[in-house]
């Protein structure tokens, strides 16, 4: 069934007002990634109401499809359970940060928003991008990385922030490069200026994420750079395929090789207490005491050591209570754990952060909704409402990030959490635009802002 929003007054002046307040909404829901701060919480509280007052004013109004209940059914069965734990449980446990898990309640409303300025995003990830080269240019120091510091890149608390942000940076700007080069009928404005903005991002982000010393994040990049580089050669025209190629090759290759020293210095010894308890746990141990024997000998490093307790600690409450979790009453059990002075609550995994709370049944829920998310974007690229290249920066930020949580809990962080609001708004958006054109999108289909009364 066709969804045709109009209106039977359209009010123009009213139109360009909310239409240009929700793109300075969005921009700052996008600022996570280069400045962390609660901005972008803000943003979407108003980027909310703006989309309940469009909805009561739009004629007809789309009905919620089955996908948007799937969010406000898990967003309500997380509250309830929050809530519910609080008022009935004599120490009235609050959790940490678990009332994030409630956020899938504002996908549907922030989805409708999106959908409605809609023509406007290709303006918006330009104004973005060219943010990003700013805070860039102005947050990184490449004397003190050449020199081997560790540097915080981006406006970020710490350099694994950072670092992650840089990598979900350095992904998008590629495909968005990618688009001008291979689409005939782009706007060519934005392509002479993606041609300038889009290398000097990539160049600057990767200098960021060797200067920030994350080695997960190195290992992240390490499966999706050559997925990167696969769909790029495809996409580029046969005879650029192989001078691009061999440039790239020399260019890493190059840098790596100059930076390998500091590279193995940093890496070697977490490489090396990996080695061996993967050894012990493979030969006549068990992972477990593999693990406490890692955990206990001086020659893991520091970091890898505390992660180590912290997942110990996290399995240890998952095992008792696997199916639903614990919901926000894990932090009342954590003092109680093997390791209670692994000195944090922030689990290091993302993954780990789930599965205490709700367990299986919660990881197979939140799984269902991303594998939803994913075939809606899919979908759209397949009907041409959105390019191929945005639907592979959807697909591999979605994996660089899902990779980066088995080392912290980014999912948690101010970037995480923006990050879902905007892919799981894009792909339900997606699924508007899909439901609008009956699932027959017609070739170069634009979407339009609808003035509304």
């Amino acid at each position: 069934m066709n969804v045709r929003i109009q209106s039977s007054r359209p009010n123009p002046s009213f139109a360009r007002v909310w239409v240009y307040t929700a793109d300075v909404l969005w921009l700052f829901v996008m600022s996570a990634s280069l400045v962390e701060s609660y901005a972008y919480r803000y943003a979407g509280t108003l980027l909310l109401i703006l989309s309940l007052i469009l909805y009561a004013r739009s004629k007809p109004r789309p009905s919620i499809d089955w996908q948007g209940w799937l969010c406000l059914a898990w967003g309500t069965y997380a509250f309830l359970r929050y809530v519910l734990q609080f008022a009935l449980q004599a120490d009235h446990p609050v959790g940490d940060h678990d009332v994030l898990f409630f956020m899938p309640l504002v996908f549907p409303p922030l989805a409708f928003v999106l959908f409605r300025c809609w023509s406007h995003l290709e303006r918006l990830v330009a104004v973005y991008f060219g943010i990003a080269l700013i805070v860039l240019l102005v947050s990184l120091r490449p004397n003190a990385i050449l020199e081997g510091e560790t540097v915080i890149p981006l406006i970020q608390h710490n350099q694994i922030h950072g670092a992650v942000c840089c990598g979900v940076i350095l992904i998008g700007a590629i495909f968005w490069l990618l688009h001008y080069l291979t689409e005939n009928t782009c706007n060519r404005t934005i392509k002479i200026y993606a041609s300038v903005v889009s290398p000097c991002i990539c160049a600057l982000c990767l200098l960021g994420i060797y200067g920030a010393k994350s080695k997960g994040v190195w290992l992240s990049l390490l499966p999706v750079l050559p997925i990167v580089g696969f769909i790029a050669m495809r996409a580029l025209k046969h005879r650029l395929v192989v001078p691009v190629a061999l440039l790239l090759v020399a260019l890493l290759g190059g840098g790596l090789y100059i930076v390998r020293h500091n590279v193995v210095h940093t890496a070697g010894p977490t490489i090396a207490a990996t080695i061996t308890m993967l050894k012990d746990a493979g030969s006549t141990e068990q992972i477990g005491s593999a693990v406490s024997h890692s955990i206990d000998s001086g020659a893991t490093p520091i970091g890898m050591n505390q992660r180590l307790q912290l997942w110990a600690n996290a399995w240890e409450l998952f095992s008792t209570a696997p199916i639903f979790g614990w919901g926000s009453e894990w932090l009342e059990l954590w003092p109680h754990t093997y390791y209670p002075n692994a000195g944090y609550t922030f689990m290091h995994n993302g993954y780990l952060e789930i599965l205490i709370r709700y367990g299986l049944f919660g990881a197979a829920f939140l799984g269902v909704m991303l594998a939803c998310f994913c075939f809606n974007v899919r979908r759209a690229a397949s009907l041409r409402i959105i390019p191929n290249h945005a639907m592979h920066a959807y697909f591999l930020i979605i994996l660089f990030f899902s990779f980066t949580i088995l080392s912290n809990s980014n999912n948690r962080l101010a970037s995480g959490e923006s990050l879902s609001i905007l892919t799981a708004a894009f792909a339900l958006a997606c699924r508007l635009k899909i439901r609008t054109y009956g699932g027959t999108a017609p070739l170069g289909v634009s979407g339009e802002v609808v003035p509304i009364a």
